[in-house]
């Protein structure tokens, strides 16, 4: 038997704005992605978590360590469905 199945995460992303300066940014297109707002980043962040790569206590690269960085996961929700 083989299925189909979504699988839809909620979470929610926590940073520390001050740590996302201009020359942060700017550093982080220049290696990374072409990121231009703070919700590109939540964005990133969150999709990262959800599979399973990083969560509070890691390394998270582009960023540094999720702590200092005041990076915060929380998943708040899980739907699962059989398409």
């Amino acid at each position: 038997m083989k299925k189909l199945v979504e699988v839809k995460q909620y979470v929610e992303v926590e940073i520390d704005e001050t740590k996302f300066t201009e020359d942060f940014m700017k550093e982080f297109r220049n290696v990374f992605y072409n990121f231009h707002d703070i919700e590109d980043h939540i964005m990133h962040l969150a999709q990262l978590h959800c599979r399973g790569i990083v969560d509070n206590y890691s390394f998270i690269e582009g960023y540094g360590e999720a702590k200092e960085m005041g990076i915060k996961f929380n998943i708040t929700d899980l739907e699962t469905s059989i398409i």
